[in-house]
């Protein structure tokens, strides 16, 4: 991690942290404003999340002011240290949302001055939601899984064209051998009697098909050897995939 990149994420935490530790604190200042989120938004989150993530969910104003409080601390932390940068960047961006509608509705405000300056405050926790969520798709330079993802297909892809031309080419040498095996028996024919005309007949037309035999096996074991360099890539394509699942949940 940069020294800038830490200092930038550091600045971006504490205001995060020290909104946390206050509502840690003294939640009572926040809890008219949190009291409609409380009553409006709560019930229906609680209604259609699962059963497990439901039951944690506090419903008074009080306990959701310090639940939020503590994922912004936690966020913050995280962020700050670098250790879980990018989880806890995406905790403070779901903290941000809620606490910005319930602290700063400013299209509920009649009064110019009180709307003007909600309206500000507005704006200002959009702009740090806009921060975080950069934090948290911040790779520090390194390619993402999703690009790492597509460069390995790409790579597959481009062995598995590769191991066809070299399949085809070896399957026309072939059947250029042959013919050219062919054609030199013909030329035996023309000089031999015609008893020994008649056995290099039968010769060439089981050199014939012994050939068309052969170029017919060898076609179809490179048709085979296609089909599973397409499988394969596949596989580690979907490899891939369940990778960075994994990572994504492990973030």
């Amino acid at each position: 991690m940069s020294l800038l990149r830490a200092g930038a994420r550091t600045m971006l935490a504490s205001y995060y942290i020290l909104s946390g530790v206050k509502a840690l604190r003294k939640p009572d200042e926040f809890v008219k404003a949190a009291e409609p989120f409380a009553d409006r938004v709560v019930p229906a989150v609680k209604k259609y999340a699962p059963q497990q993530v439901a039951v944690v969910i506090p419903e008074d104003a009080v306990n959701l002011v310090r639940a939020n409080g503590a994922v912004q601390v936690v966020g913050g932390l995280g962020l700050a240290t670098g250790m879980g940068r990018r989880l806890g960047a995406l905790l403070l961006a779901a903290s941000t949302l809620p606490s910005t509608i319930a602290k700063h509705p400013f299209w509920s405000k009649t009064d110019p001055q009180e709307k003007a300056l909600d309206r500000a405050q507005f704006l200002k926790n959009t702009s740090l939601l806009g921060g975080v969520l950069i934090a948290a798709m911040d790779t520090e330079g390194k390619p993402s899984l999703s690009y790492r993802a597509q460069k390995g297909g790409q790579a597959l892809a481009k062995e598995t064209r590769k191991a066809r031309r070299s399949l085809a080419k070896s399957t026309s040498s072939a059947a250029d051998e042959a013919l050219a095996s062919g054609a030199a028996l013909a030329g035996v024919i023309a000089a031999t009697s015609r008893s020994a005309r008649k056995k290099a007949a039968k010769e060439l037309k089981s050199a014939k098909e012994l050939a068309a035999k052969e170029a017919a096996e060898f076609k179809e074991a490179a048709d085979k050897a296609a089909k599973q360099a397409d499988k394969d890539a596949r596989k580690q394509q979907k490899a891939k995939k369940r990778e960075k699942n994994i990572q994504r949940g492990e973030n």
